[in-house]
């Protein structure tokens, strides 16, 4: 035989071994017979119920001898409340029906927030009851105290936040939490909260916080808050993002010797009261628990009314932002993503406080600059209305009721990295909007487990104070709101907060900043932390740039 013959041959024979394999390959799996997905198949619309739910608590996992070992502990959830969550697998009908409330109630189980660990199983029961089940649970519950902290910069203060967290104390599920937050520039946060998720079995979570916040603005805008209050709320067992919550508190507004007249017109006490409702909507295989989706989109939107109580009539107003995000993978590691935020401020929504001098309350404003608002480049509060400070005097020293070392921040503003001193105050803006578009890149090996990513970014936004038709910006008189002016009716007024939006829309287009750059991202449980590189391509007069090198650090800001 020839080799081109035997080549022939070869060739021939290659398909039919191919095929005697992929023969042998099925015989092997017929033999083995229907996997368990196939069988589950078969059964699940067949008649079923559960006879009996056994459920066994184990304590946490201790290395022994043999390795690792649970002992059984004594469930401290009352048993009613289990029973409650569990009763639902008693009125299904079939298989499918048993597996799908088995779920849900291993899901509303992890909802309570007790448990570390929960394992399901769906038995059968003996030949002589074959329509019928038993299902057997592995609980496994967390401990009864947590302690948590934690460091972290905002706003350009860096703070340390310590926490203490009692869980299930009364065995319904309850927590009972202590927080305290402490600021280099002595702001303070403290508060006290109750939660009881899923509250006697239905889909929400009430919330009862106290809290005590002293905010110090006075390095970027000469005015520091403190606020004593309650806040009481619920929130969506099934959707977290869904809220509803009322805040109740005193605040009082203190002023630096050398604030603008804008910031000394708002000094004083007010009375807070504010319904604030938040809703969040996502999909597109987007995944809440990654601070950096690679997928999906999200809108956020959060509207709030101020002055709904008797003697709030100083602080009404109505608040809107919205948020809307989206990311999608390009290639292994690396993906696109896009944001963009917008927000309105009016300063009333009742015509006996509302007047065309009205000015919008400062802590209710919408200030942009850095990371935590989305335009790098940028100062914190260093973009959009500002005014200059006035020369303090000890005269006006003497009088203000400035809380703490506000003329020495101007001076440490200076001093830190060889800046120049802070001569004007950021306002911040009644209307605002801003976009950024980054290419995200998984780091290789360590770091990128660690999910850190590289980012090429652009990122723009403006902001502005309302304005009248023709006329200048509110900023330069923004702490007036003295003389009312209901001439023209309500209507009239309405008729002219039109005009304004549209005057300050022209405005935010017409003095967009923007810039660029590359950077490191660093998330993390509280956020992301950023070290940047950036070019500021446009830019205003009176804005604080932050070219080059920076770091900043932005709260749960997921894209």
């Amino acid at each position: 035989m020839t080799e081109a013959t035997a080549g022939a041959a070869a060739a021939a024979t290659a398909p039919e071994q191919g095929q005697q394999q992929q023969q042998q390959q099925q015989a092997k799996e017929q033999k083995k017979g229907p996997s368990l997905q196939d069988l589950y198949l078969q059964v699940r619309d067949k008649p079923c119920r559960v006879v009996d739910v056994r459920v066994e608590s184990l304590g946490p996992e201790i290395e022994g001898p043999g390795g690792l070992t649970q002992s059984p502990k004594p469930l401290r959830l009352k048993q009613e409340i289990l029973d409650r969550e569990l009763d639902r697998v008693y009125e299904a009908k079939t298989l499918r029906e048993v597996h799908e409330a088995l779920e849900r109630s291993v899901e509303v189980l992890r909802q309570l927030e007790v448990f570390d660990d929960i394992t399901a199983l769906i038995d059968s029961q003996p030949l002589d009851e074959p329509d019928s089940c038993s299902v057997q649970m592995v609980l496994q519950e967390v401990g009864r105290y947590k302690f948590g902290g934690g460091t972290y910069t905002q706003g350009g203060e860096y703070s340390v936040e310590g926490n203490m967290v009692a869980r299930n104390v009364l065995g319904v599920a309850d927590q009972w939490a202590v927080t305290g937050e402490i600021g280099t520039r002595s702001s303070k946060n403290f508060a006290a909260s109750f939660r009881l998720p899923r509250a006697r079995g239905t889909g929400v979570t009430p919330e009862l916080r106290l809290l005590q916040t002293f905010a110090n603005q006075q390095l970027h805008s000469s005015w520091s808050e403190a606020t004593r209050g309650l806040s009481l709320g619920v929130v969506s067992a099934d959707n977290p993002g869904m809220s509803l919550a009322y805040e109740y508190g005193w605040r009082v507004l203190s002023t630096d010797a050398h604030a603008s007249r804008s910031v000394i017109n708002q000094r004083g006490d007010y009375l807070k009261a504010a319904l604030r409702c938040s809703c969040s909507f996502e999909g597109g295989g987007r995944n809440s628990s990654e601070v950096l989706p690679t997928e999906g989109w999200q809108l956020r939107l959060t509207n709030e009314i101020g002055g709904l109580a008797p003697g709030a009539a100083r602080l009404r107003y109505v608040r809107q932002q919205l948020h809307g995000s989206w990311a999608t993978a390009l290639a292994e590691g690396l993906s696109l993503h896009i944001e963009g935020s917008t927000g309105l401020l009016l300063p009333c929504w009742a015509p006996s406080s509302c007047s065309s001098s009205k000015a919008s309350s400062l802590p209710e404003r919408f200030y942009l600059g850095g990371v935590e608002s989305n335009l790098r480049g940028f100062d914190t509060r260093g973009v959009g209305p500002s005014e200059p400070r006035r020369i303090a005097t000890a005269a006006a020293g003497s009088r203000s009721s400035s809380a703490g070392s506000g003329g020495s921040d101007a001076a440490a503003a200076a001093a830190a990295g060889g800046g120049e001193p802070i001569t004007r105050d950021a306002l911040g803006g009644d209307v605002f909007g801003s976009v950024y578009a980054a290419l995200m890149m998984r780091l290789p090996g360590k770091a990128g487990d660690l999910g850190v990513h590289a980012h090429l970014f652009a990122n723009g936004g403006s902001s502005a104070l309302l304005q009248q038709a023709g006329g200048s910006s509110s900023g330069s008189s923004a702490g007036g709101g003295a003389a009312a002016d209901h001439g023209a009716g309500f209507g009239g007024l309405l008729g002219g907060i039109g005009e304004k939006l549209r005057s300050s829309g022209r405005e935010l287009g017409a003095t967009f900043r923007w810039s660029a750059g590359v950077g490191l991202v660093f998330p993390t449980q509280l956020g992301r932390l950023e070290a940047n590189y950036c070019w500021v391509l446009t830019s205003q007069e009176h804005d604080r740039l932050r070219r080059g090198f920076s770091f900043g650090f932005a709260a749960n800001m997921g894209l």
